[in-house]
């Protein structure tokens, strides 16, 4: 996601898992949520964070993983696979799971349905950042 792109890896991590608990782009609580990251664990560990499962491919790509995890699903027509990735994109649909790009996943349209139910305000994820930053600038000045 763009709004992440620009920060250091376990930053981006931690807002990308946060913006998912937030926003709730899946619907409901009881939609799992699996996000997979490449490589080792570093400030996460394998565990559920915020109702979001968080797996660490350590030892082979997240894009292997992914593939075996669909492939390994029972209900593949009720799993949905986000990605922007081509290859998995393709397999994933051919055996049967649905599939959806990020664009997709965290259009406005699906956030929206979270903000009419619980009439919470929604901050982007960027916009977050920036007033941090701000605030960050005005408060932690060094004198």
């Amino acid at each position: 996601m763009p709004a992440f792109s620009d920060l250091p890896l376990e930053d981006g991590r931690r807002g990308l898992l946060k913006w998912i608990e937030q926003s709730r782009p899946q619907g409901s609580v009881n939609n799992q949520v699996i996000v997979i990251f490449d490589g080792h664990p570093g400030y996460f560990s394998d565990a559920s964070l915020g109702g979001i499962r968080v797996i660490f491919s350590d030892g082979c790509t997240a894009d292997d993983m992914i593939k075996s995890m669909v492939d390994d699903d029972d209900d593949r027509k009720n799993c949905v696979v986000v990605t922007d990735d081509k290859d998995i994109f393709l397999y994933a649909r051919s055996l049967g799971a649905r599939v959806m790009s990020v664009a997709a996943f965290t259009s406005s349209k699906s956030r929206g349905i979270m903000r009419q139910d619980h009439g919470t305000k929604y901050i982007s994820l960027s916009r977050q950042e920036k007033i941090n930053k701000e605030l960050k600038d005005i408060w932690l000045k060094e004198k």
